[in-house]
């Protein structure tokens, strides 16, 4: 992950906490991205900005428009490094190299072509994509992130997701 959990890590806030207003301003700058690369990708834009929320705190932690914590993409040359927060039997602040991309487009569908990869270790969440609380335990089973509650997480935002399909 980009910066530590939102939900456990000391300092962040816990969802309950996030104040609506933040939650739509993050909906509202990602939204369009998220539904383009839904469309294009056949996947589910409301994972995308879930997992983005969770990865990023609201948007509060973006580093280099990455908003999946993604370490390696070998096809786009850049990264930075980062502080973030790893599990291994105990919670550990570590400094790891981060992806850098020129917008969050890029790093939405940077993200699709990581977990779309059919010989990848993501292909059972690829495959249960239309159901976001699978989705999200295949992909914590798979490994994308240390944390040992990640689905849990994940599922907590996107059953607390505000309203965001319909434009103002």
């Amino acid at each position: 992950m980009v910066a530590p959990s939102q939900l456990s890590s000391p300092g962040w806030l816990t969802e309950v906490e996030v104040d609506v207003g933040v939650k739509m301003d993050f909906i509202e700058k990602y939204r369009d991205d998220a539904i383009l690369v839904g469309l294009a990708c056949d996947f589910p834009p409301v994972i995308l900005l879930v997992q983005a929320a969770l990865e990023t705190g609201w948007g509060k932690h973006v580093i280099e428009n990455n908003l999946f914590g993604i370490k390696d993409v070998p096809w786009i040359p850049g990264s930075v490094e980062a502080t973030t927060t790893e599990y291994d039997g105990e919670w550990k602040t570590e400094t790891h190299s981060f992806e850098t991309f020129t917008s969050p487009l890029q790093s939405m569908l940077a993200y699709i072509v990581k977990i779309s990869d059919k010989k990848g270790r993501y292909v059972e969440a690829w495959d249960v994509r239309k159901n976001p609380v699978k989705y999200f335990e295949k992909l914590q089973e798979a490994g994308y992130a240390t944390d040992p509650d990640y689905a849990k997480k994940l599922e907590r935002i996107y059953q607390t997701f505000p309203d965001w399909e319909e434009k103002e």
